[in-house]
Formats: C-alpha cells, sequence, structure tokens
C-alpha cells in the first residue's frame, strides 16, 4: 500500500549522517528533528518529557523509560495519559507535558536519554548537559515515521516492523470487507465547538491521517486539500459537509460510548436540518482512543470507522459527489 512505502525510506535515511561524524565508543550518531547527536548504542535510562507522544510508543516498542512528564487532572491527580493496557507503576511522573520539567528533577534519575517532542522547543539547551536529547516530530511527518524513528532510537525496529504489518493488514481487511462501497460512500470527519458555533474538519495528522491515507475515502469537497491546522468554521456552513455518512470526532465519550459533545453538536438545528442527520446517519468517534502516538492507536480508530462504514444497512446514496 502506498500509504506506508515511505516509512522504509525514511528510516534508512536515519544512518546517513553517521558517515560524516564520529561518536564516542559505545554511542552513535542520530538524526532528528532538532539535529544530529551522539546517543548511546543501547540507552538503559531514558526519561521522555511527553507522555502520550513519549512515553507510550516507547511502552509499545516495549522499552519502560524510568521517567516522564504527563499531566495532572481537574482534582489534582498525577497521570500519564493515553496509557490505557500498560503499567506505568514505577514510571517517575516529573512534571507536566509542554512545559519547562525542572532540570534537577531530571537529572536526578540519572538518565543515559533524553526524549522529547518539539513543545517545548528549547528542550536541548534546557536538559542536554544531562544526557543526549534527542527531539521526535510526531506532527510534521506521517506518523509511522516517527514510529520508527522512535523504533531506531531504542533498537526495536524488528518490533517496529511487526506493529506496520499488523496495521497494514487490519488495513487491507477493512479495505477488502468494504469493496466497492468504500468508493461509493462520502464520508465526513468533523470535531465541533458547538458553543461557539464553529466545527473544523478533522485534521488529516497522527493517527486519522494515517486511516484517511489508508481507506483514502471519498469527502465532501469542503474537506478536500486540507492543512495541518485547525480551519475553524462557522456551523451555518455545515450543509457544505453533507456526506453519506459523518463522523463526529468526541473527547468526552464515557464508558458507554455517550457523549455530551456529540449530543450537542446533533441537536443543532442546522445539523438536524442536514439529510445525513435525518437518515441517522452521524456517528460518534472516540478521539480518546484514538490519541497517541502508537499503532495500537491508529488500528483503535481503524476499527471504529471499520465497524460504522461496513453496515449493510447504510445509506450511500444521500449525496453525490
Amino acid at each position: 500500500m502506498k500509504t506506508f512505502t515511505i516509512t522504509a525510506a525514511a528510516l534508512a535515511a536515519l544512518a546517513l549522517p553517521a558517515l560524516a561524524q564520529e561518536c564516542p565508543e559505545g554511542q552513535r550518531l542520530f538524526d532528528h528533528h532538532a539535529g544530529a547527536d551522539c546517543i548511546p548504542e543501547d540507552p538503559q535510562r531514558i526519561v521522555t518529557l511527553q507522555d502520550q507522544n513519549g512515553l507510550l510508543p516507547l511502552m509499545e516498542l516495549g522499552v519502560r523509560p524510568v521517567g516522564s512528564a504527563g499531566h495532572i487532572t481537574n482534582d489534582g491527580e498525577r497521570i500519564f495519559r493515553r496509557m490505557e493496557g500498560y503499567d506505568t507503576a514505577g514510571i517517575e511522573w516529573i512534571g507536566t507535558y509542554g512545559t519547562a520539567v525542572d532540570p534537577e528533577v531530571i537529572a536526578g534519575l540519572d538518565p543515559d536519554l533524553i526524549v522529547a517532542s518539539p513543545w517545548p522547543p528549547e528542550a536541548p539547551e534546557l536538559y542536554g548537559d544531562i544526557a543526549p536529547v534527542v527531539v521526535i516530530d510526531m506532527f510534521e511527518q506521517p506518523l509511522p515515521d516517527a514510529l520508527f524513528q522512535f523504533a531506531d532510537l531504542v533498537n526495536r525496529t524488528d518490533r517496529a516492523e511487526e506493529l506496520q504489518a499488523e496495521l497494514e493488514a487490519r488495513m487491507d481487511e477493512v479495505r477488502e470487507d468494504l469493496g466497492p462501497a468504500l468508493e461509493a460512500t462520502t464520508v465526513s470527519f468533523l470535531t465541533s465547538n458547538i458553543e461557539d458555533g464553529q466545527f473544523y474538519p478533522t485534521n488529516p495528522t497522527q493517527a486519522m491521517g494515517v486511516i484517511l491515507r489508508g481507506l483514502d475515502p471519498i469527502r465532501p469537497a469542503a474537506e478536500s486539500d486540507l492543512a495541518d491546522n485547525r480551519e475553524y468554521r462557522s456551523i451555518e456552513t455545515i450543509g457544505a459537509h453533507e456526506a453519506d455518512v459523518m463522523f463526529q470526532l468526541v473527547f468526552d465519550a464515557d464508558d458507554r460510548g455517550d457523549s455530551d459533545a456529540y449530543n450537542a453538536f446533533t441537536s443543532h438545528p442546522l445539523v438536524q436540518a442536514t439529510e445525513v442527520a435525518q437518515a441517522g446517519q452521524i456517528f460518534p468517534l472516540d478521539g480518546s482512543q484514538m490519541v497517541g502516538s502508537a499503532w495500537r492507536k491508529v488500528m483503535n480508530g481503524l476499527d471504529q470507522i471499520a465497524a460504522v462504514l461496513t453496515r449493510e444497512n447504510l445509506n450511500r446514496d444521500l449525496v453525490s459527489e
């Protein structure tokens, strides 16, 4: 599938700078978002400055960092986001992601490698004296490329290839199950901020980007050529997003799948006036199960979408694109 061929070339390119610069014994040169730095050949004490985009991809590869930044809930609880299914007991919570974590806290963990996302951008300068800092950008490059970069970082390329193969096999299975229906179904993907009377087409980045490139569904003209940045639109333009199926990406679904955001969107008079709403073909898409840099997150989203699009009772003739 053309969606995934880029990863092999991107992975091979990581080794090229090593020809031009030498590192001390026991280290190798690693090319990343912030430059090229010598890192341990076999890092043992990794600290990440991001949970769902640092800790998560490493844990999926079978690597357990000694510490990670995370999040503080409204109740004051310190958590690592999107880590369902993983045992994070014993991993030190070092601060809040996206902020400048206290260097002394990181130094106290005696890391041999620090993994950062592009935010905060000053991470290499703040922590470079403690240990090598590698910045992996999971937003400006296709998610599989970022995941393979994580794998190369910790010598888990074999495991990454297994996970990639699982995803490709699942994508092929969904496309086969859909058959001609995939090209006969116009699909809209939206996220709303209905209190402000706005919504935006779901960005083709991270997990959603992988799914959209893999399935390549027909989308309304108003959702073509989207930039990576959110394009907020007035709810008055919702009619331009008419589709046979509309997915509403939500992040507040409970264990039963109920979502206040979905209910607010589908009860809006302008939304109710659309044919897709009248046909009962607007569906919530649980974004909390898709957020985070991991192959499993992509497959979670793919399974949700496939469960709807493979329904035999869908009316696929609401619109013509």
